[in-house]
């Protein structure tokens, strides 16, 4: 499998670090201050806390909730997709706006349109994530027809259970009150 990585001003995708699975449910992991998970990958994301214009703000799990708006080719207020470039690690009022119409794109899905990133959110994007072969988890983002053929997100897991992403040359833990990424200063 091919590590595809997400480049200012290119179209590649994220590269996000996860390993290993064991027999242990899934837990929440704010309170680790990163996202982590085991068990079955599916359930890792199915408690992480929530991130919004007021919770968790300025951080990488920011970063990855616009990694999947990217990958899925959201629309932003100007009726663009999220670029590349969008990925800052703040979850602002762009990224508060996208994610309310990402939410309207799964209503049927039972998703409130809220601009938060909770429980459901976080449980209803995890269902785009398959095997992608070794220790590695792929996001499925969708064409802006909603194909099956957008763009990617591939997740390693480590054997500790913490999720990391590549973004540009960067790879770093997903932590929930802090930017580490050199891109997002």
């Amino acid at each position: 499998m091919r590590r595809i990585r997400v480049w200012s001003g290119l179209c590649a995708a994220a590269v996000v670090s996860v390993a290993g699975a064991s027999g242990v449910p899934a837990h929440a992991s704010e309170g680790r201050g990163v996202i982590s998970g085991s068990g079955y990958y599916k359930d890792d994301w199915s408690d992480e806390g929530i991130v919004s214009t007021t919770s968790h703000r300025r951080s990488n799990v920011a970063a990855l909730w616009q990694a999947v708006l990217w990958a899925d080719k959201s629309l932003k207020p100007n009726g663009n997709p999220m670029s590349v470039g969008d990925i800052d690690c703040v979850f602002g009022p762009q990224t508060e706006y996208t994610t309310k119409r990402w939410q309207r794109r799964y209503a049927s899905a039972g998703l409130e349109s809220d601009g938060i990133v909770g429980r459901k959110t976080w449980s209803y994007a995890a269902r785009k994530l398959d095997e992608g072969g070794g220790n590695r988890y792929v996001y499925h983002g969708l064409t802006a027809d909603m194909g099956p053929t957008g763009r990617t997100i591939t997740f390693v897991r480590a054997a500790n259970g913490v999720w990391s992403m590549y973004l540009r040359d960067d790879l770093e833990p997903l932590y929930y009150n802090s930017a580490t990424f050199s891109s997002c200063g």
